[in-house]
């Protein structure tokens, strides 16, 4: 049996703090070259991202303009309406500065069998917009709009290709970027499949990820924050998932991701 008196006197310490499971978290300087920092969140299951989102939310409260959110997914993550209405009153009193507060609601509340994190961070305000890349041939109306809790307007747009997302973002905005690691597999549902047919070609995953190439190029100067999920259950085992974090964090930062001195590959 449970001894609640005990674990409740534990989160009563008021020096205790925790991460969702499997989560760590790297500051380094924004790729702009600003006296400026980023944090970059790695997380174990996507939804566990909200957790980041909210800190760096709570950090900039005033600051304008809002960010937007561009993910890259293979799955939608979005949520329902229904789902944020039902964790309404938990999202009304969630102290975005207590971070044991922000890592028991990020692994607890938020749904765990089918993330749904985006649509709680646009209740909250923690970003404009929501942009994302879908590994995914075609889309049937994923785009939606809605309001957060002070009834703000704030659109989700879907994508299948770079290109279009490019041309829809807004110009000159601060970007938060989230990349679930798993939109480089080959196919949306990944379960049955063998690892070595699940990943797309690391020279397609490099070219993707370059910080000169056609995605990153044009957003790179932009970022104010980064999560990394690597989700080894949708990317065909932890070697795959681990595999595509070894090629971004070449790709982004000369292989020194969570060093103490991380640096931009630029």
């Amino acid at each position: 049996m449970m001894d609640e008196q005990r674990y409740i006197n534990w989160i009563k310490d008021k020096n205790a703090w925790i991460s969702p499971p499997g989560c760590l978290e790297g500051i380094m300087s924004v790729p702009s070259g600003e006296d400026k920092a980023l944090s970059v969140g790695l997380v174990m299951e996507h939804r566990f991202a909200f957790y980041f989102w909210a800190l760096f939310a709570s950090k900039r409260k005033s600051v304008e303009p809002k960010p937007i959110l561009i993910s890259l997914d293979s799955h939608d993550d979005v949520g329902t309406e229904g789902e944020v209405y039902g964790l309404r009153d938990d999202l009304n009193q969630l102290n975005l500065k207590n971070r044991l507060e922000l890592g028991l609601f990020s692994w607890l509340r938020l749904r765990q069998l089918n993330d749904g994190q985006i649509l709680p961070t646009l209740y909250l305000n923690f970003f404009s917009d929501v942009f994302i890349l879908r590994n995914a041939k075609q889309l049937d109306n994923c785009n939606s709009n809605h309001k957060d809790r002070e009834g703000n307007p704030h659109k989700i747009r879907q994508f299948c290709e770079v290109e279009e997302l490019l041309n829809e973002i807004p110009e000159n905005c601060p970007i938060y970027l989230d990349i679930d690691l798993d939109f480089f597999t080959t196919i949306e549902s990944n379960w049955g499949r063998k690892r070595e047919e699940q990943l797309k070609s690391e020279t397609e995953i490099r070219s993707f990820l370059s910080l000169k190439g056609q995605f990153m190029k044009p957003i790179i100067d932009r970022l104010v924050g980064l999560t990394i999920a690597l989700e080894p259950e949708y990317c065909g085992g932890l070697f795959n998932s681990l595999r595509v974090l070894e090629i971004l964090n070449e790709e982004f930062f000369n292989s020194t991701l969570l060093c103490f001195e991380s640096v931009w590959n630029k």
